[in-house]
């Protein structure tokens, strides 16, 4: 399904128009993989399939800036359901079109959009400082953490107090339908440092392209199994298991993060997944006491400490590593 939604005078006198993309849509499916293919093929995989209806759970929308009937540039979102939680991405304009207003036009539309659906938030990554990230400052996102490049865009007052205000959670199967929650929860302030080890997430630092993989992981069978845990409508879980390539398949990897209001739930989570036969190891900050005693109460057991281990803000740390054998 597609529709025009605004027009926009450029700095240059042309005439821009704003197609709105609505998935699925077959007609434009090509035009739109063909613009944003510089991103790399796994990248498409959501963007391809929620346009042939394959992927369901979320809404997928693409922008499409047009000059004279071309397509010169995209702004493409992924939402929850309702009152979506998003994900603002494969934000591009064609190289001759640059510098012309095109993005900013583009983004004002998704905004006013969003708002229009009773949106609540919006994630992005960008490299911090570049004109990209001005860009969106300009546009009303704010920074998440220190310079990490992670913005958000919200539209609900107190939104993490809402949103993350829950107290029941139950685990499900991860989908696609809990991409744009994920990312947002591996967006959040405080929480563990290390956030998954097998993905290399430390801090503030999303799960957009690291969620693609591991549902093509589990697709292909790679990954074991991958869970969520859930309140109300937000993602405060994620637990997976993958082998460890670097000790040729002999070990797997338990990672998982949970939201700090929802620690309390962490054991129903990693009691959820199915470890497999062999070993499966863990790890965990030595300051995270939480962690070391959700494996422990999982059957998992102190194997070594990595001395000085973790590159931190506040120095190195070590790191503690848990394992169980099935």
């Amino acid at each position: 399904m597609h529709e025009t939604i605004s027009a926009h005078k450029l700095r240059t006198g042309e005439e821009m128009s704003t197609l709105r993309v609505m998935a699925p849509d077959e007609e434009y499916k090509e035009a739109i993989l063909s613009l944003i293919g510089h991103k790399g093929d796994f990248w498409l995989v959501p963007v391809r399939e929620a346009m042939e209806g394959k992927i369901t759970g979320i809404r997928t929308f693409c922008y499409l800036a047009l000059l004279g009937g071309q397509i010169v540039g995209n702004i493409t979102t992924a939402e929850t359901l309702e009152r979506p939680v998003g994900i603002f991405q494969h934000v591009y304009t064609r190289p001759e079109h640059r510098r012309k207003g095109i993005a900013s036009f583009l983004t004002v539309d998704v905004l006013e959009d969003f708002k229009s659906r009773r949106g609540r938030a919006l994630y992005l990554g960008t490299g911090y400082g570049s004109e990209a990230h001005r860009i969106y400052l300009r546009h009303g996102f704010r920074d998440l953490g220190e310079k990490t490049g992670y913005m958000r865009f919200l539209l609900e007052e107190d939104f993490d107090e809402k949103y993350y205000g829950g107290k029941d959670a139950r685990v499900e199967d991860a989908d696609w339908k809990h991409w744009p929650s994920v990312n947002a929860l591996f967006s959040v302030e405080g929480g563990w440092y290390l956030r998954s080890s097998a993905f290399g997430n430390f801090g503030v630092c999303g799960f957009e392209g690291d969620y693609i993989n591991l549902m093509l992981s589990l697709r292909q069978g790679e990954t074991r199994g991958a869970k969520v845990l859930v309140s109300g409508d937000a993602a405060v879980g994620l637990a997976f298991v993958v082998p460890d390539k670097r000790w040729n398949y002999g070990v797997s990897i338990l990672d998982f993060f949970v939201h700090p209001r929802f620690v309390g739930h962490a054991s129903k989570l990693v009691r959820s997944l199915e470890l497999g036969a062999g070993k499966t190891q863990s790890f965990a900050e030595r300051e995270e006491a939480a962690k070391a005693e959700t494996l422990e109460e999982c059957g998992f057991e102190l194997e070594a400490t990595l001395k000085g281990q973790l590159r931190h803000p506040r120095g190195p740390r070590d790191v503690l590593v848990y394992s169980r054998r099935s």
